[in-house]
């Protein structure tokens, strides 16, 4: 009687469901009506999409850099043909008026562009090194800056297009491929600039994942060669350490409280105006807006009272021409309505603004005076269109508050006495000082843009930004024939070479007679041991 068969059956391997995708829900902060969402990228996303941007950087990084030049300018023709896509995306998605839309996200792609050539020209083309004859005979060496590969861009949402030229333009000239993830804020407003820019470009070259700081994370871990960041200092932390982990090179730029220093002997009537402008600009929402106003004291009055009423006339709203847009997104308005409020709290006097007007996300131009170092306006980032104002003994004073800041991105000083500025700007310990004007330096593309402290240590623009998406490689050519003096076999002739050498950089030229005989006796010895 034979035994039944037991067949085991194989377990099922049942596989993990792949989650759903996540949508973005935004909201338009003029007047708080719903947008479309947009879709976040999943995981697999992200590492296909660094997948296809390396397959395709191997063939743009062998264009010539003319090619690449003439494609990246055909790119930046359309970008400002087009610019009126990009004033609608902005003004949809973070409020800007259409006149910064148009002056500040707009107007600057193609001298942005041919200005970064000029870099590149001066400083990214072969280095030929002089080498010693002596100790080098018959070489000679060179340096070229080579293309890291894939460039994992994440961006922030106050300049969602222009302000991403400080990164991608050189990236792509430079020979790399860009993933960028966008801002969840702005996603559409820079999804439109890298469209703008494949559609001249190789596919694949420049590719887009859109979500969250979870989507940031996945981009960091997908095989990215290096990491550009911009955005808050706890984010920026969070980079810096994931890309340290992965051996990762990342230039992080992580916010500022940028100071006016208002000195006693300025032109009253230019600060009052470059002091209005540069704090409310962008609503205040640039890392290099002014939210500080150190000011002498025995001119201060006069300072606050100038400022009160020219602020007053100002317009805050939705209207075609106004001044103030709205703030970019709900976070960041109750950011900012916290530190005024802080501030009164603690003792400032409130000058003008300081209450929502419930309509959208607006927030009226706000001027606190006789703040103190307690206080979150002075303390913290506020990135929104408040002003506080620290009254201070002289310049002294200014600077070693500037200096004690947790943060060291800019600073400007406001003075008729330019030599004096210039000796006290070597005395701020920031990154950009300007004298007379503040912080549009950072469109400048031959200008480093940086910080110290709680800013981060990237640099974006100039031959100093380069670090981050070239890396050097040296080739060295030797035409000598033979082997060397200074290769094994270690004996005798090689110590008396090495000791008469050393006497001829002390300069003992008294012993210098023997330098040639003994050259030529070692190179025989190596000669004869290498011909047994």
């Amino acid at each position: 009687m034979s035994e039944s068969l037991h067949v085991i059956q194989p377990k099922r391997v049942t596989k993990a469901p792949t989650p759903p995708a996540k949508a973005i829900e935004r909201v338009c902060p003029v007047d708080l009506r719903s947008l479309p969402p947009v879709t976040s990228a999943t995981p697999a996303e992200v590492v296909q999409a660094v997948q296809q941007a390396r397959t395709a950087q191997e063939s743009w990084r062998q264009r010539p850099f003319a090619e690449r030049v003439a494609v990246m300018k055909r790119a930046a023709k359309s970008l400002l043909a087009r610019r009126a896509e990009a004033i609608a995306l902005v003004r949809d998605e973070m409020g800007k008026t259409e006149i910064e839309g148009l002056f500040n996200e707009s107007l600057g792609p193609i001298d942005f562009l041919n200005s970064w050539i000029g870099v590149l020209r001066a400083h990214g083309q072969r280095q030929h090194v002089t080498l010693n004859p002596l100790a080098f005979p018959g070489k000679s060496a060179h340096i070229d800056l080579v293309p890291r590969g894939v460039i994992g861009v994440i961006a922030p949402w106050n300049f969602p297009v222009a302000g991403l030229y400080r990164s991608l333009f050189p990236a792509l000239l430079t020979g790399n491929s860009v993933v960028l993830k966008p801002s969840e804020f702005t996603p559409l407003s820079s999804q439109w600039l890298a469209d703008v820019l494949a559609s001249e470009l190789p596919d694949g070259v420049i590719q887009v994942v859109q979500g969250d700081g979870v989507v940031g994370r996945a981009l960091i871990g997908a095989g990215i060669d290096a990491c550009v960041f911009t955005g808050s200092p706890h984010t920026g932390h969070l980079v810096g350490v994931r890309c340290a982990e992965l051996g990762i090179p990342s230039s992080l730029e992580m916010g500022g409280k940028d100071a006016a220093i208002v000195l006693a002997d300025c032109d009253l009537e230019r600060t009052v105006a470059g002091v209005t402008h540069w704090a409310l600009s962008n609503v205040g929402q640039s890392c290099g807006a002014i939210e500080i106003a150190y000011v002498e004291a025995h001119i201060a009055d006069d300072f606050v009272a100038r400022l009160r009423r020219a602020w007053a006339q100002l317009r805050t709203g939705p209207a075609e021409f106004a001044d103030i847009a709205p703030i970019a997104n709900r976070r960041q308005f109750d950011l900012i309505h916290a530190h005024v409020q802080d501030a009164l709290h603690k003792g400032a006097t409130l000058v003008c603004g300081g209450a929502p007007s419930g309509q959208g996300l607006f927030y009226p131009p706000t001027l606190l005076d006789h703040c103190t170092d307690t206080m979150d306006v002075v303390r913290n980032e506020t990135f929104g269109p408040v002003l506080a104002v620290v009254r201070v003994d002289g310049a002294a004073d200014a600077i070693r508050r500037v200096n004690q800041s947790r943060y060291g991105l800019g600073a400007s000083i406001w003075t008729r006495d330019i030599a004096r500025a210039e000796r006290l700007a070597e005395r701020l310990e920031v990154g950009v000082v300007d004298v007379n004007n503040h912080s549009f330096t950072g469109a400048i593309a031959p200008l480093a843009w940086s910080g110290t402290r709680q800013s981060g240590f990237g640099v974006a623009n100039s031959q100093h930004a380069l670090a981050t998406f070239v890396r050097p490689k040296t080739v060295l050519n030797d035409r000598s024939a033979g082997p060397e003096m200074f290769w094994m076999p270690f004996d005798r002739t090689l110590w008396q070479l090495g000791q008469a050498l050393s006497e001829v950089q002390l300069f003992d030229v008294g012993n210098a007679w023997k330098l040639p005989f003994l050259m030529r006796k070692r190179v025989q010895t190596v000669k004869d041991f290498f011909s047994k």
